[in-house]
């Protein structure tokens, strides 16, 4: 089973491969804003360093948000049209979700501009305490002083603490289930909460 993994919805660029639930290859690194034009380069370079051909891909995991709401979208169209093309499964994952630590429950976060957050809880095994939403970073701060025993999980620089960064491909592996397989790619939408 070969698994391709694709997220764009923050600051970084990822493009993974899985085979056999292992990951063995992986490219990811921070590309905010240009996202559009290394995904395809990146996901091209991946597949060639490891000889595959994309036929052989046999599913997609993929971030659908919450994110930024152009990087969201690059991920998810290359995910939607790769699913279709091949006639492969797709995993769609929140891209909060994905940032949880498995050592515990984590306040997952993603910098949502105009002094928000996108936030979220999650146990370590991605089941949802407070499902994805939209805070004010001062509520967040909140939180986080009022459940000190948490992970705090993401780039939270904007909020001037520490946060954890976990390994993204692996945890976005881990969350592949029936309740993230898309039933109808044609409608799968990306998630921005800020509409």
């Amino acid at each position: 089973m070969l698994s391709l993994l694709l997220d764009s919805a923050d600051k970084k660029l990822l493009v993974a491969l899985f085979k056999d639930d292992k990951k063995f290859d992986e490219i990811s690194y921070e590309a905010w804003q240009r996202q559009s034009e290394l995904m395809i380069p990146e996901l091209k370079k991946i597949l060639d360093r490891n000889k595959i051909d994309p036929k052989e891909i046999n599913e997609i995991i993929v971030t659908l948000g919450p994110g930024s709401y152009t990087g969201v979208r690059i991920a998810l169209t290359i995910a939607k049209v790769y699913a279709l093309s091949l006639n492969i499964p797709c995993y769609a994952i929140s891209s909060l979700a994905a940032l949880k630590s498995n050592r515990g429950n984590s306040i997952c976060l993603i910098n949502a501009r105009s002094n928000r957050s996108y936030f979220a809880v999650y146990d370590e095994n991605g089941k949802a305490i407070i499902q994805d939403k939209v805070l004010k970073n001062d509520e967040v701060i909140n939180y986080i002083n009022e459940h000190k025993d948490y992970h705090v999980c993401g780039d939270v620089t904007y909020l001037n603490i520490e946060g954890e960064n976990n390994d993204l491909s692996t945890s976005m592996y881990s969350l592949k289930s029936d309740d993230t397989l898309v039933e109808n790619i044609l409608s799968l939408k990306a998630v921005y909460l800020k509409d």
